[in-house]
């Protein structure tokens, strides 16, 4: 009995296998604790059974150096691939936690610093909301679609991606995130804005009532009624942020 072994396909198992264990470990929705370390990482060798008969042909090392330089160059760019998922879905949830610090739902751990109170409620509803989303919307589809073309262009497996390429392609997922976070919140920001110039107008004709502890609720009531205004607008912005998470993960890929 004879058995053989493809060297250039289990390299390239090996490599895809790097990449995509590493892309799961960092990128949600699959990096949620609900998801055990093992599946990921099974999860992780059945992609790379997948992906490696068309990432063969990229595969020109001539020394073990040159492989666990390709191999620790692939786990990186998992890593920036996984960063850059994650940096946009979780724009969703800043903008929860903006409108909670402007509403007050955040004062929790101020008053009671060891309650452990790490998750403001309308933040943590946000982020549920966004993962609820993106399975209903097939969007963790098109996320993993990006990933599986991130493999097609072609690129050497020892680096085909420059660190100052990666810099600033993540550079500009970090603007995303913070313009895309603020985009969510405005209209409930608005709102409150408009509560606090309220409170200060009646504060100001009648000083004798303490408006602080009215404040609260008058604040906390308006997010509670206008909270699904806000929400009709996460569809459409969580959907343009899953397709530049899939445009990052290809950049990176290249």
């Amino acid at each position: 009995m004879h058995f053989t072994l493809d060297v250039g396909w289990l390299s390239a198992f090996l490599l895809a296998m790097t990449r995509a264990t590493a892309w799961l470990f960092v990128a949600p929705p699959f990096n949620t604790s609900g998801i055990p370390k093992t599946v990921r990482l099974g999860f992780g060798m059945a992609l790379g059974l997948f992906i490696a008969p068309h990432f063969q042909t990229g595969i020109t090392m001539n020394s073990s150096f040159e492989f666990i330089g390709a191999i620790v160059y692939q786990a990186g760019i998992g890593v920036a691939m996984g960063f850059g998922v994650y940096l946009l879905i979780t724009a969703v949830q800043s903008a929860g936690a903006l409108i909670d610090f402007s509403a007050g739902f955040s004062s929790a751990s101020v008053y009671d610093p060891f309650s452990n109170a790490s998750s403001t409620p309308i933040a943590r509803f946000y982020q549920m909301l966004a993962i609820a989303i993106l399975f209903a919307s097939q969007g963790h589809l098109l996320i993993l679609r990006g990933f599986l073309l991130s493999f097609d262009h072609g690129a050497a497996p020892q680096g085909g991606t420059s660190i100052e390429q990666i810099g600033k392609i993540l550079a500009f997922d970090v603007s995303t995130y913070f313009a895309a976070a603020l985009q969510m919140a405005i209209p409930m920001l608005a709102a409150l804005f408009l509560a606090e110039i309220a409170l200060g107008l009646v504060s100001k004709a009648t000083p004798q009532i303490n408006l602080l502890p009215l404040s609260f609720g008058v604040k906390m009531g308006a997010v509670l009624l206008l909270c699904g205004l806000a929400i009709k607008i996460l569809p459409a912005s969580l959907y343009q942020l899953v397709q530049q998470a899939s445009d990052t993960m290809m950049a990176l890929g290249r």
